[in-house]
């Protein structure tokens, strides 16, 4: 068996600890079974609801019931049970009045009520005077069997939707605290704690009022390293691109189960769509797709793990060299590792009534390669490199219809992989600035 799929990963005397790759893995299968179980059958059993069809219609025939009026004719209570242990069911002999016919029937309420005194049925049944008109629900399709003066409250129906809410929820929050902690390392979380208090909320290393285009590197230094002084955010999260798909495939899950519950309900009644059958096969086939691919990005995403990359000094000026520190978790075999220093220039601009935007490839800097290494669960690829921003480079610049973006990508080549790549933008900023620190 694959080292991967172990269960465990070292024994310890008697106790063995368990591998965590296994159990994000198990973890987040776990909790997105419990969440796609959670919306796929509560959409579902919303159209079945709405529509009165299978099967909420054969488990609460009421929801399909109608209101109507009918006439009282007759009262009665009627004995049941034993001679020793008699009940006693309260009655009364309706009268339905329909366009095209009329319906009689012997009854209360759906599900029969008794009691074990005959005055106590005949209490029941005060308020029903013989010759007078009263509401009473029945169900279109059958009214002389489903005749009632009194409905019966589906809470049934209410607990299952506040079960399958309660999927919603558990699964919902399990995996966003799965995904959230997903390869963040102990080490990670230490860093945070024990730099937190030092982070200044206001840096002095502003650009200069002269420079009022410069971005501002706030939100680039407001997360301490481990090993240098700042971990630098990634560009587009493989986070974000996970709850993108696990979005689409719920909201087209859930529309794919309305489409089923509806064509199925009506093949149950006698009465198929054809059209609506046809529509309904590659939606769920897109369903079953969409769930496929979500299944796949969790399991891709675990067995990558997260790229994380750290940086001695920020902003960085043209000329100067940094440190750079590069960590890479997963359980992977990697052909090459390189990370390149990049320079874009983008322009949007008006080409006759379109608004186009075009960037270009400036500056391509190859910083560092790693070649032929493998890494494994607990064990990440960690390596400490030198960076030099080219002298006389342009530094970042923003406006409304230019900008000129530095970022650091980490591009990554497994066997078995497509090529993996993940941007980390920096601010660069003139050489002036740092003269006048």
């Amino acid at each position: 068996m694959p080292r991967w799929f172990r269960i465990w990963e070292k024994k310890r005397g008697s106790r063995r600890t368990v591998s965590r790759v296994v159990a994000t893995v198990g973890e987040t299968f776990f909790f997105s079974a419990l969440f796609f179980f959670g919306v796929i059958f509560t959409a579902m059993t919303v159209a079945s609801t709405v529509l009165q069809t299978w099967p909420i219609r054969s488990m609460f025939p009421e929801v399909a019931y109608i209101e109507g009026e009918c006439t009282i004719l007759e009262t009665r209570v009627v004995v049941t049970g034993t001679d020793e242990y008699p009940h006693y069911e309260p009655e009364a002999l309706v009268q339905l009045e329909l366009a095209d016919r009329q319906f009689r029937a012997w009854t209360l309420r759906r599900s029969p009520i008794s009691y074990t005194t005959q005055q106590a049925g005949w209490d029941r049944l005060n308020g029903y005077e013989p010759g007078w008109i009263y509401p009473c629900w029945y169900d279109p399709d059958s009214p002389g069997q489903s005749l009632v003066l009194e409905r019966t409250p589906a809470y049934g129906l209410w607990v299952i939707f506040l079960v399958l809410n309660s999927f919603i929820v558990i699964g919902g929050i399990g995996l966003i605290y799965t995904l959230l902690l997903m390869g963040t390392s102990v080490e990670r979380r230490s860093a945070i704690a024990n730099k937190a208090k030092t982070i200044e909320l206001l840096k002095d290393s502003m650009p200069s009022a002269n420079f009022p285009s410069i971005p501002n590197d706030a939100n680039l230094t407001n997360s301490p390293g481990v090993r240098l002084a700042f971990r630098l955010p990634i560009e587009v999260s493989p986070g974000w691109w996970l709850l993108a798909t696990l979005i689409f495939s719920l909201l087209w899950s859930g529309m794919a189960g309305v489409f089923f519950i509806a064509a199925l309900g009506k093949h149950l009644s006698g009465r198929p769509d054809w059209l609506l059958t046809i529509i309904s096969l590659p939606t769920i086939g897109i369903a079953l797709a969409a769930i496929y691919q979500f299944l796949h990005e969790v399991t891709a995403h675990t067995r990558v793990g997260p790229t994380g990359l750290e940086i001695s000094s920020h902003p960085l000026y043209p000329g100067k060299e940094y440190r750079v520190f590069v960590t890479q978790a997963g359980k992977m075999k990697v052909k090459r590792l390189r990370i390149v220093l990049i320079c874009e220039e983008a322009a949007t601009f008006l080409q006759g009534t379109d608004v186009r935007s075009e960037s270009r490839r400036v500056i391509d800097q190859m910083v560092a390669t790693a070649r032929g290494f493998e890494i494994k669960p607990g064990m990440p690829f960690e390596a400490d490199y030198q960076l030099k921003v080219p002298e006389g480079s342009m530094h970042s610049f923003k406006s409304d219809h230019n900008a000129i973006h530095w970022k650091l990508l980490v591009q990554i080549d497994a066997e078995q992989m497509p090529q993996l790549t993940r941007s980390f933008p920096i601010v660069v900023y003139p050489a002036e600035l740092e003269l006048a620190r």
